[in-house]
């Protein structure tokens, strides 16, 4: 219900934001400094949480031997109802919210989460590139809701029946072949997320790669923060650079959960970046991922008609900014499902990483030379 104009009113501080940049950064020059790659992250809507998901990742690889550390923060905020009739679901005594009852039986998802990451890579050798990410999970009420209500209403956008439901609730009743039902906040960890990358070509211009992935059931299966199954997956990574300025990535792989009720996931993630100057880049990116399972809840959707809610692939936009100053890299994205609503409505997402490159081994064996030679 007006998610595409939601999405345009959110995203118009990060567009005003970045026309403000300086002139002196967006001037011509003859270095624009290397790629920052796409946008990380996973796919945290409550239905996608328990299964594996591709992050972005780029087809290049890192220096031989780098290790890189990073910490990453999410804030969302997810608000999912069925169609109601007013003449059926009355609103309570003070006229302006729906009965307890009623909100109850209309509410699928809503709650607001944060999610704490921690990543480490290590490109052991020249091609190959490993890498384990760990993620703890926090969901509650939150304080989000009024906000975005205000929001909504200064821009003169639809709130999507935000209005006619308590604030700062943590409710979701997800109907699927095995419904799941949670009232309250929670916390658990979250799954332990091994990959690998062999990136089997690498020129100026392009770059290519396999990417692969094993989920370690170590999260919450009664919370719905693991599905406490193994998954396995296989991406195919692109990177082109033709133009010293623009830089485009593209991901597509398969998920395959091993046991449990998910089902075989289909992803696809393109992304477009443009160096502002050698520093920093802005990125625009897709995350495109099919269901993983079956919906049962029918849902009139307003640009495709008669739905089953959870049912349809994610297609996340992502917009943001990645840059690094040395070794310390830093990346911030707003995120919104804009076509078919299968995704968090507003994600938030801040992360941050540090690079231990160790000394080419000329420059070690001439430092040691050095101290005994003095």
């Amino acid at each position: 219900m007006g998610r595409t104009e939601l999405l345009r009113g959110r995203l118009l501080g990060l567009f005003v934001c970045v026309l403000a940049l300086s002139a002196k950064s967006l001037s011509a020059s003859e270095n624009w400094g290397v790629a920052q790659g796409p946008l990380g992250g996973r796919n945290l809507h409550a239905p996608h949480v328990p299964w594996f998901s591709f992050p972005a990742e780029s087809a290049k690889p890192l220096a031989p031997g780098t290790i890189r550390a990073g910490i990453a923060i999410y804030l969302l905020n997810a608000f999912v109802i069925k169609n109601f009739d007013n003449d059926v679901h009355f609103l309570a005594a003070d006229r302006t919210k729906l009965n307890s009852d009623s909100q109850n039986e209309l509410t699928l998802v809503d709650y607001e989460a944060t999610v704490a990451e921690i990543s480490f890579d290590l490109q052991a050798f020249d091609s190959w590139r490993f890498s384990a990410d760990w993620r703890m999970h926090f969901r509650y009420g939150g304080f989000f809701d009024g906000f975005i209500e205000r929001w909504h209403g200064t821009f003169g956008l639809p709130n999507g029946g935000r209005e006619y439901f308590d604030r700062n609730r943590s409710y979701w009743s997800i109907r699927s072949e095995i419904e799941w039902k949670f009232n309250g906040s929670a916390y658990g960890l979250g799954d332990l997320d091994l990959q690998a990358i062999w990136s089997f070509w690498d020129t100026p211009k392009l770059s290519l790669a396999a990417h692969f992935a094993f989920k370690v059931p170590t999260g919450n299966k009664e919370i719905r923060f693991s599905s406490g199954y193994p998954d396995i997956g296989a991406a195919f990574l692109l990177d082109w650079r033709p133009w010293k300025r623009w830089d485009f990535y593209l991901s597509n792989g398969i998920v395959i959960p091993l046991a449990g009720e998910g089902r075989l996931m289909i992803q696809a993630i393109p992304a477009v970046e443009f160096r502002i100057n050698p520093y920093i880049s802005i990125l625009v990116q897709l995350n495109i991922q099919s269901a993983s399972f079956n919906g049962q809840t029918r849902f009139t959707h307003t640009y495709l008609g008669r739905i089953n809610l959870f049912s349809l692939p994610q297609t996340n936009l992502k917009i943001g900014l990645k840059g690094h100053v040395g070794r310390f890299g830093w990346q911030a994205y707003i995120e919104e499902d804009m076509l078919t609503w299968e995704g968090a409505d507003i994600l938030f997402y801040l992360g941050v990483n540090w690079s231990f490159e160790p000394l080419p081994m000329r420059n070690a064996v001439s430092q040691k030379e050095q101290s005994l030679n003095p």
